[in-house]
């Protein structure tokens, strides 16, 4: 009788270790495909030409554009050209890559 009963109780440990596993393999499995599909970019909320660059807070040190307000890395330049008024030379700064257009274009 006692190990009827030894026998039954090893059965539904095996079994619900079984199914508990099981669910684990699966819920992981769809975990993974979730990953790997490719996810579409959230489309933007806010329409990034009418931004105000100037009102946003930036740590100290960090460059602007004088006239489209984009920050700019250490690499990039603005296009400037100097000029004579009055006796004085003045930079005149034209602009960043990203809101300068050339001449030519």
């Amino acid at each position: 009788m006692m190990t009827a009963l030894l026998y039954l109780i090893g059965i539904i440990i095996g079994a619900t270790v079984f199914i508990y596993l099981y669910s684990s393999y699966q819920s992981g499995k769809e975990k993974l495909r979730e990953m790997r599909e490719p996810k579409e970019p959230p489309s933007p909320s806010v329409n990034p030409e009418i931004i105000d660059y100037f009102s946003i807070k930036r740590e100290p040190g960090t460059r602007l554009c004088p006239l489209c307000g984009k920050e700019l890395t250490k690499y990039e330049a603005l296009y400037a050209s100097e000029v004579e008024e009055q006796g004085k030379r003045k930079i005149l700064i034209h602009g960043c890559r990203y809101c300068y257009k050339d001449q030519a274009e």
